[in-house]
């Protein structure tokens, strides 16, 4: 490929695309998830963000229409760390059952809003927009499933008509309990966080029997 048509290619690629726009990209991403360890939500600007990450403001409109564009990515990623945490194996005890594994996935989900302050205020804060709340949903829907495979990789879990909807259900019922005790709180307590496990356990109690077969016991 001669010097002007690979010229000519690189211009056809957008520039928010190319590795410098992927890299600032990255920068502005870290920035806003640093204000938003120190500034509530709707307290920050894109202006605020570029400066932050000391990129010119006018290209950091360049990446993002504005300040909610920008959540909107980092929910994405958050949504995929929160989905690592929540692959790491659940281990209990030999004779213990299914409510113990959603004891240690709602106490796993409590611990990562605890330690992150970006994630409390862009997934579980009363001041999270709708349309952030609506991107947070497609994040649950795939944890539900996650949910809903460490069960089943331990215990014999029955069939039923919407199963995974059952778990989606479930992690809204955790949720809801956390945005409650930032509400009432400033935090997740560890009151809140055995409220949220007791919610959780007594929604799924009403679809799945108490007592589930341990896998590879008959």
């Amino acid at each position: 490929m001669s010097r002007s048509t690979a010229t000519a290619a690189a211009a056809d690629v957008p520039a928010k695309f190319r590795a410098p726009g992927i890299e600032r990209r990255k920068r502005l991403l870290a920035a806003a998830r640093q204000l938003l360890g120190k500034h509530e939500l709707d307290e920050i600007s894109l202006a605020d963000v570029a400066r932050a990450a000391r990129i010119p403001k006018g290209s950091a409109y360049h990446y993002y229409g504005d300040i909610m564009q920008l959540y909107v990515q980092l929910m994405a990623e958050l949504g995929d760390e929160m989905l690592e945490d929540a692959r790491r194996p659940i281990r209990i005890g030999a004779h213990a059952d299914w409510t113990q594994v959603v004891s240690a996935l709602v106490r796993r989900g409590a611990q990562y809003f605890s330690r992150d302050r970006a994630a409390r205020q862009l997934i579980i804060s009363m001041k999270t927009p709708p349309e952030l709340k609506m991107r947070d949903r497609q994040s649950d829907r795939r944890i539900a499933q996650l949910f809903e495979a460490h069960i089943e990789r331990q215990f014999e879990l029955p069939q039923r008509p919407e199963r995974t909807a059952i778990f989606f259900r479930a992690i809204e019922i955790a949720d809801l309990m956390f945005t409650l005790s930032m509400l009432q709180h400033g935090s997740i307590t560890a009151e809140m966080t055995e409220e949220a496990i007791r919610a959780v356990t007594g929604y799924l109690r009403a679809h799945f029997p108490a007592t589930l077969r341990r896998r590879g016991q008959h």
